[in-house]
C-alpha cells in the first residue's frame, strides 16, 4: 500500500476591483521602500504553545514530480557566489543525507526570499510520535507598527526581524523544525522518490514555509462550536489577505463566533492578496483550504488541494503529499503572497524582472508565435522552457538552446488568456518568469 503525509498545524476575486488592488499594491509599496527604523516593535511576541505543522501518513494518490524550476536553486547559488538571504540552521542529531537534503530545501528558500537578516532555524532529527514524520513553525509572532502595517497585526518572527532590520531574539532560532528519524524518507535531491518514499526535501521545503509565514491564526475554543481568529488581539499577517466568496473579509467577522467557524468550514476561502492575485493568472483568487469539519493545522492554514493537485506548480503548501510525490518548488502564488505579506522577494523571481540584461520577449500581446531574444555577450547554453496557464498548469514545455540567440515558439494552440512564461538556464539554474498574453 502506497501512503501521502498530511500536514496538521496546531495553531490556531470576484469582487476585487482596480482601486482596491492599486490601493493594496500602494500600501505595499510603501512598506517595501520605507527604511526599518520606521518600523517598530509594539510587544512581546505572541508564543505558540506545541508544535506548529505535523505530518502524518495517510493513503498516497498518483506519484508526481515538480523539480525546482523557477527559483535558483543550490546549483546557481555556487554559480555566482550570491544568496538572497543568509539561514543559519543548527543541526541536531542529523545523518549526513539528511541534513544535505535539509540544506538542499534551506537553499531554495534562501535564493526565493531576500533579508538582510540572519534567519536561523533550529532543527532537530530524532525519533518522533507514532507516524508523525516532522513539524516545523515560527518561534514567535512580533506585533508591528510602520508605515504600511495593518492595526493590530503580528509578523513571524523572521518576517519581522526582515522588516525591522533588527534580531527579535537575541541570537536564538526564528524558526523551530522537528523531523523523524524513523521515517521512511527519501533523501535524494532529484525530486524523484521511489513510490513507498516520501520525499525529504519536499516536507523540508513546506514545513520551512511555515515558520517563514505561511500559516494564520485561525482555531476553535476549547467547545469546538466557536471560531477564534485572534491571539492576544492581534491577527498574523496571513490573516489580512484571507476573505470569502463574497469578498468580506475574515477580520470582519465577529471573534469568537459560530459564524467565524462557519467560514472556516465553508469550503469557500480566498487569499485576496493582490500579488497572488496576479500570480494566479489575474482572474481567480487562489483558493485556501477550509474543510468541514475544521482540522486543527490543515484548514485555513493550506491552499486548496482539489484547487492545487499534486501535479500543480502551487502544489507545495497543500495540505497533502504523497509517498512517491515531490515538489521542490514553492509555487509563483506562494511567492507572491509572501510578497504582499511584506517578504522582499529576490529579484531574479519577480514576474516583471528580467534577470539576463536585455532580454526581449515579443510580441506581448501575442496572436500566434512569439520570439525570445537573448543578449549577444549571453554564454550559450540549453534552457527548459515552460508555459503556465493561470491555474498552474503547464500548457506548454520545451528543451532549447540559445546558440543562435533567438527563440522562436509557436503557440497557436494556445487559447486567448493570460500566462506565465518560466525560461531555465539549465547550467546555472537561473530562472526567468514572465507573464504573456495571446490576444
Amino acid at each position: 500500500m502506497t501512503h501521502k503525509t498530511t500536514y496538521i498545524q496546531n495553531i490556531f476575486t470576484s469582487r476585487t476591483n482596480k482601486r482596491r488592488l492599486l490601493t493594496s499594491i500602494f500600501t505595499f509599496a510603501i512598506l517595501t521602500i520605507s527604511t526599518a527604523q520606521e518600523f517598530q516593535i509594539t510587544g512581546e511576541a505572541i508564543e505558540v504553545e506545541g508544535p506548529v505543522c505535523e505530518y502524518y501518513p495517510a493513503p498516497n494518490q498518483e506519484p508526481y514530480s515538480i523539480p525546482n524550476t523557477l527559483v535558483r536553486a543550490r546549483q546557481g547559488a555556487e554559480s555566482n557566489g550570491t544568496v538572497c538571504s543568509n539561514f543559519i540552521v543548527t543541526y541536531n542529531g542529523f545523518t549526513p543525507e539528511a541534513q544535505a537534503a535539509f540544506q538542499y530545501a534551506v537553499d531554495i528558500w534562501a535564493n526565493t526570499l531576500e533579508s538582510d537578516q540572519p534567519i536561523r532555524v533550529d532543527a532537530t532529527f530524532s525519533p518522533l510520535g507514532a507516524n508523525v514524520l516532522g513539524s516545523a513553525g515560527p518561534t514567535g509572532f512580533i506585533p508591528l507598527t510602520g508605515p504600511g502595517i495593518p492595526p493590530n497585526t503580528a509578523y513571524a518572527r523572521a518576517l519581522a526581524e526582515q522588516i525591522t532590520g533588527t534580531d527579535t531574539n537575541a541570537g536564538g532560532p526564528d524558526i523551530s523544525a522537528n523531523f523523524s528519524s524513523t521515517a521512511n524518507f527519501y533523501f535524494g535531491l532529484d525530486a524523484n522518490p521511489p513510490f513507498n518514499q516520501v520525499d525529504f526535501v519536499s516536507v523540508v521545503l513546506h514545513e520551512l514555509g511555515h515558520g517563514l509565514g505561511f500559516l494564520g491564526f485561525a482555531t476553535t475554543d476549547e467547545t469546538n462550536t466557536q471560531g477564534v481568529l485572534r491571539n492576544s488581539g492581534f491577527v498574523h499577517s496571513y490573516d489580512n489577505f484571507v476573505e470569502t466568496l463574497n469578498g468580506d473579509s475574515i477580520l470582519s467577522f465577529t471573534d469568537p463566533s459560530a459564524t467565524l467557524l462557519n467560514q472556516y468550514t465553508g469550503g469557500n476561502l480566498f487569499s485576496n492578496s493582490p500579488l497572488a492575485l496576479a500570480a494566479n493568472g489575474g482572474l481567480i483568487r487562489p483558493e485556501l483550504w477550509a474543510p468541514s469539519p475544521f482540522s486543527q493545522g490543515s484548514s485555513y492554514s493550506h491552499w486548496d488541494e482539489f484547487v492545487f493537485p499534486s501535479n500543480n506548480v502551487n502544489s507545495l503548501m497543500t495540505p497533502s503529499i504523497g509517498n512517491g510525490q515531490a515538489n521542490h518548488n514553492p509555487g509563483p502564488i506562494t511567492i507572491a503572497l509572501f510578497e504582499d505579506m511584506g517578504w522582499a522577494v529576490c529579484p531574479s523571481l519577480s514576474v516583471e524582472d528580467i534577470t539576463l540584461e536585455s532580454l526581449q520577449v515579443a510580441p506581448n500581446p501575442f496572436n500566434e508565435s512569439i520570439r525570445i531574444t537573448l543578449p549577444g555577450n549571453y554564454n550559450d547554453s540549453d534552457f527548459n522552457l515552460s508555459i503556465y496557464d493561470i491555474n498552474g498548469r503547464v500548457v506548454f514545455e520545451k528543451e532549447t538552446s540559445s546558440a543562435n540567440r533567438t527563440i522562436d515558439i509557436d503557440l497557436s494552440p494556445l487559447k486567448t488568456s493570460m500566462y506565465f512564461m518560466q525560461l531555465e538556464d539549465q547550467a546555472t539554474g537561473v530562472t526567468i518568469t514572465k507573464k504573456i498574453v495571446k490576444h
